[in-house]
């Protein structure tokens, strides 16, 4: 078997109606299309999709655990040109803050928040390795 590339990812939301604007609005993707509790979004090279937890478990046939703060479920990472003015943006628009801006010792600059559902939203900015 060979895998040729990473298609999307889809992330299981409560609330789907929920979780789009946060998306859309605050994060700046564009909807490709929804098809009743599936959305799917542009975000570079692989799609995002949502999907809401109730019709994963319909389409599962079985009962899904919700993730917790302290259980992270996800973790989606974008690249930015500013982590410190991503990160001020996603909070003036609500999203709880995880960890801020912070210089790593591998080069990058990075952040966390959350999602309306609790998801880790990470914001890494390339800075070059250490002087």
């Amino acid at each position: 078997m060979k895998i040729d590339t990473l298609d999307y990812v889809v992330l299981i939301v409560r609330d789907l109606d929920r979780a789009l604007p946060f998306y859309i609005d605050v994060l700046g993707l564009r909807l490709r299309h929804r098809a009743g509790r599936y959305a799917q979004l542009d975000s570079g090279t692989a799609r995002l999709a949502l999907f809401e937890r109730s019709a994963m478990e319909e389409t599962l046939g079985a009962k899904l655990d919700e993730p917790s703060e302290s259980a992270p479920a996800f973790e989606i990472g974008f690249k930015v040109s500013d982590c410190d003015a991503a990160f001020s943006h996603l909070v003036a628009h609500g999203a709880p803050v995880v960890t801020r801006p912070t210089s790593r010792p591998w080069g990058q600059r990075t952040a966390y928040v959350r999602d309306p559902d609790g998801n880790l939203i990470e914001l890494a900015e390339d800075i070059g390795p250490p002087a």
